[in-house]
């Protein structure tokens, strides 16, 4: 059905169609109804690309799932326990909101390039991306689009430095510090002294920050750093399993470990098994994200929970402000975090030591 034919069957002019269509003020509330309930009846859609073309908002939103590791893993994007709520999240409130979502997912860094094509191609009119990794390709991308972006997952200091004078660009991480702090600071309280890390990639912000912080609260406690003690999982499990299984091998554990993402502390915990070595009996365990699978897990998981849909209301809020011109050129939020106690912890064993 045509505007034409809608002004015909509602009694008024092809502007006042217009109008309505495109959500102007100046139209009387009864003239309204009237062309809205003829759209309705009929199932009208509105023609989107005549839209683009006449310099109209799309009402659409890019979300970008960055992920350029584990290519192996066919589940890596929607099988994830970080992508999947996300995605979720965003899709649902930015509908509630009156948005479209569109995804896309980078699986190469070469591949950033399809972020700025998708602005020029004027088929969104902001985008959300989440999981950056640090590379050259990203940070080219950021520096060159000045339509309204939201980055999750990425270090403030650096994106003010590369994003263009006219860029609209929101960032928004989970307090990590606070997070890392708070579970060490729940194995001192058991009495653990030698503590182990699982580390993410440091590429990604979430990891760096995880990493570091682990370091400077054990600094504040008066604990050492262990080297052997700390793994290299980059958020992957099968990664987690090998380097888990060489420490055993080693023939000397830490009485605890905490694992910088849930899966990462989940593959750690079945690899202890397997060897016979029992969670928290033998050796303690901490995730971080409060995915699903910890709490159904046993023992149950303690984590850092991660509040995903708050996070993704707060992207789309900013999407939405941004594209209405109600925000500044550059917004930054830190979102909180909370500590889970469950059942993976327990006070050490005597000895440290587990063969």
């Amino acid at each position: 059905m045509k505007s034409e034919e809608i002004a015909k069957l509602a009694g008024v002019s092809r502007s006042t169609v217009s109008r309505v269509l495109n959500n102007y003020a100046n139209v009387p509330e009864e003239t309204r109804k009237k062309v809205m309930e003829v759209i309705n009846k009929y199932d009208f859609e509105l023609n989107m690309s005549a839209r683009v073309l006449a310099g109209k908002r799309t009402d659409t939103i890019g979300l970008f799932l960055f992920s350029v590791y584990d290519q192996k893993n066919p589940q890596r994007i929607y099988g994830n326990s970080y992508f999947g709520p996300f995605v979720e999240a965003v899709v649902d409130t930015g509908n509630y909101k009156g948005y479209y979502v569109l995804v896309h997912t980078i699986y190469n860094p070469d591949d950033c390039r399809r972020i700025q094509q998708t602005f020029m191609q004027r088929r969104i009119d902001a985008g959300i991306i989440i999981g950056t990794e640090k590379n050259e390709a990203i940070k080219s991308v950021i520096s060159k689009i000045s339509n309204p972006l939201v980055i999750v997952d990425y270090d403030p200091a650096e994106i003010k430095q590369i994003m263009p004078s006219d860029g609209k660009i929101t960032v928004i991480n989970s307090d990590d510090r606070k997070g890392m702090d708070e579970c060490v600071d729940e194995l001192v309280s058991l009495g653990h002294r030698e503590i182990g890390l699982i580390e993410g990639r440091t590429t990604a912000y979430s990891g760096f920050l995880r990493k570091d912080e682990f370091r400077k609260r054990m600094a504040a406690h008066g604990l050492p750093v262990r080297k052997e003690y700390c793994l290299k999982g980059d958020f992957i499990r099968s990664k987690t399993e090998n380097a888990v299984t060489k420490m055993i091998k080693l023939g000397k554990l830490p009485t605890a470990m905490i694992a910088c993402n849930d899966d990462m502390a989940i593959a750690a915990a079945e690899t202890f098994r397997r060897h016979g070595i029992r969670v928290p009996e033998d050796i303690s365990i901490i995730g971080y994200d409060d995915s699903q699978a910890a709490s159904l897990v046993q023992p149950q998981l303690t984590t850092v929970r991660i509040p995903f849909y708050k996070i993704a209301q707060k992207a789309v809020e900013a999407v939405k402000d941004m594209v209405e011109e109600k925000s500044t050129c550059y917004i930054e939020y830190v979102i909180d975090v909370e500590f889970i106690r469950r059942k993976s912890c327990a006070e050490p064993a005597e000895k440290g030591e587990k063969t």
